[in-house]
């Protein structure tokens, strides 16, 4: 018996490789948009943490040395956040086109694919024709023989 073989098997296999890296891609990348949330959140947290205690330390007094230091800190977070919320909008969009160039891929892949079921349809059915052309070869040969005997 004959073995399938698909003739764009070479392009099937590289189009998969393809969205393999494209998804590998965006897996990082999405990693990596997750880290920047998480900093950012981490750094409004500690924001946070540093305002309400310069809300106590303005209660108790402080120095104009010590208030420029936390106008200087106050400046850093601020600085911090704008860096990370610019940061993630990059990656945001980077996944975004990831996303985008995955769909393409997977529908070059299913394309291929289902060319590739078509050519394996096509393929069996050529082998149920050759198979019913030998059984009707040895059922003639078997009536002739027994034809030319009698």
């Amino acid at each position: 018996m004959k073995k399938f073989v698909f003739r764009y098997d070479s392009i099937l296999s590289k189009y998969q490789m393809d969205e393999d890296d494209l998804r590998n891609n965006l897996y990082k990348e999405q990693k990596m948009l997750q880290k920047l949330m998480l900093d950012k959140q981490h750094c409004l947290n500690n924001q946070h943490e540093f305002e309400s205690s310069f809300s106590k330390s303005l209660i108790d007094g402080i120095s104009v040395s010590e208030y420029k230091l936390y106008d200087n800190a106050k400046h850093h977070y601020r600085q911090s956040v704008e860096k990370l919320d610019m940061e993630i909008s990059e990656v945001s969009l980077e996944v975004a086109r990831l996303k985008e160039l995955v769909l393409g891929a997977m529908k070059k892949r299913k394309t291929m694919e289902s060319l590739k079921e078509k050519d394996y349809e096509l393929f069996l059915e050529n082998i149920k024709i050759e198979e019913n052309k030998t059984i009707e070869e040895i059922v003639n040969y078997k009536s002739y023989q027994k034809g030319g005997r009698s």
